[in-house]
């Protein structure tokens, strides 16, 4: 059975947290759309991943980046660097976790790089950012695998303001994952979404005390 929770938790007011994905048996395929890879950059401007491989994250359960047939969820994660350099790519471990009318592809993910406006995404700096890998099946017993997203036009990141990375799905009947960091490594970054599948607006800023989603930001 398909576990589908909506995160609305009873603190001192009612606060809503995106929708996620465990694993469930799925003969969803391993999607490939693909571009050659250009290779991460070599500085690291934010990680928070942990751990070996592809423990680097946790392989069992992510947050929906989906389609309008589902939730509409578009998730967003900021960084600030520490030093002036260019962007290079945003690395993301995520998974197809269905599709429907028999398409295996995982769609059409629009990832970009976004400036902050008042402590949520703002404009877009960069992107949609091209894959330089496929993504796979998140139920494979891996939750997906690492997808490099390489910059277009590779601006300046500079230190101490703050960024953005939103990933949106423009494929109806596509449901992604964009798995979760592991155990409590990640609860206080910057964190977003919202589910009217806009990736410039209408954002819900979570709380610190929430796990975050798994990436890795480089430069140059």
């Amino acid at each position: 059975m398909i576990k589908k929770m909506s995160f609305v938790v009873a603190l001192a007011v009612m606060i809503a947290l995106p929708l996620y994905a465990q694993h469930v048996p799925s003969g969803v395929s391993a999607g490939h759309n693909s571009q050659t890879c250009a290779g991460k950059g070599s500085l690291i401007v934010f990680t928070n991943l942990t751990g070996p491989l592809h423990h680097k994250y946790n392989n069992t359960v992510g947050y929906f980046v989906d389609g309008t047939n589902f939730f509409s969820q578009v998730l967003a994660q900021g960084f600030t660097p520490s030093s002036t350099v260019k962007f290079a790519d945003a690395y993301m471990p995520m998974g197809v976790y269905t599709n429907g009318g028999g398409d295996n592809r995982p769609g059409i993910l629009n990832v970009y790089l976004e400036s902050d406006a008042g402590g949520q995404p703002g404009s877009v700096l960069d992107g949609p950012l091209p894959a330089c890998n496929g993504i796979s099946n998140f139920n494979d017993g891996f939750g997906g695998n690492f997808v490099e997203f390489n910059c277009v036009t590779c601006p300046t990141l500079n230190a101490g303001t703050q960024y953005w990375i939103v990933a949106q799905d423009a494929t109806p009947t596509a449901e992604l994952t964009w798995d979760e960091v592991r155990g409590i490594t990640d609860t206080s970054s910057p964190f977003a979404f919202n589910q009217t599948n806009n990736a410039f607006g209408d954002w819900i800023v979570i709380p610190t005390g929430y796990s975050r989603a798994a990436y890795q930001v480089d430069g140059n």
